[in-house]
């Protein structure tokens, strides 16, 4: 496909490298090498934790479960933003919002087991959330929800099925961050950056980059989907949705339930 240019993003005009001063370009190889001495340290720890584990003879019992986190932040200054904007080609946006670059993530799951790796080394394109991780490890424990608790209804489903070729039965999935709202349902996406914006609206089999809205060529469809999301948001308590920075938000919590800093 063809990749899209986020030009909205940086004021309509989207830098070059050659663009940068030599000080811009000396951080962002700077701060870009930090992270990629991160990785490899944490790509390094987590070969020493397997080895461990092989050592105390639990490799074969054990499923390995890695995700990195939903996005890259533009937080930083213009370099962070440039970075962000780098690390999430080509989905549009950045973390805390909930268009496609700041939810998607790769994920892996591998049992120690070979055996038991069927789709081994396959890239499964079926989409997944992150609610799903307590169902898998439920269904590996071959366990069930406690009916006592009061979130009984417990979100998400099961991946095995993922790891032996098969499908899951298609659902309707939620977003909400920091006022920012999505829906996902089949091919269609309702999406907002925050409860300020007109929601936009995105088919995902043609368009997994968001660059085409919608919305005012399918005005029901938008209607129907909001009505989906506003009624998920009435049942799981999303609202009133909050736009405050993260930092004013605790400050502002904190002084309002000054018993409830976690202390304790």
């Amino acid at each position: 496909m063809e990749l899209p240019v986020f030009n909205k993003e940086f004021g309509g005009k989207r830098p070059a490298w050659e663009e940068l001063t030599p000080e811009q370009q000396n951080k962002w190889i700077k701060d870009m090498a930090t992270y990629a001495a991160m990785i490899e340290i944490m790509d390094e720890g987590i070969g020493k934790l397997v080895e461990e584990i092989k050592k105390k003879g639990m490799y074969e019992n054990t499923v390995f479960l890695f995700l990195s986190d939903n996005g890259a932040t533009s937080e930083g200054g213009f370099i962070g933003q440039l970075m962000s904007d780098l690390s999430n080609t080509p989905y549009r946006s950045y973390k805390k919002w909930v268009f496609q670059g700041g939810t998607s993530t790769p994920f892996i799951l591998t049992y120690g087991d070979k055996k038991k790796n069927i789709k081994k080394g396959e890239i499964c394109r079926q989409p997944a959330h992150i609610i799903d991780i307590m169902p898998t490890c439920m269904a590996l424990g071959k366990i069930e929800y406690p009916k006592t608790f009061s979130h009984s209804d417990l979100p998400g489903t099961s991946l095995l099925p993922f790891l032996k070729g098969q499908p899951i039965k298609p659902r309707t999935l939620y977003f909400e961050h920091q006022s920012s709202c999505a829906i996902i349902d089949a091919n269609w996406k309702l999406v907002r950056a925050d409860r300020n914006s007109q929601w936009e609206l995105i088919n995902l089999t043609i368009d997994p980059f968001e660059t085409n809205n919608l919305a005012e060529k399918y005005p029901e469809k938008v209607d129907e989907l909001e009505s989906k999301w506003i009624n998920r948001a009435n049942t799981h308590k999303v609202f009133p949705l909050e736009d405050k920075a993260w930092t004013e938000r605790i400050n502002f919590y904190q002084k309002k339930n000054p018993d409830q800093r976690g202390e304790d």
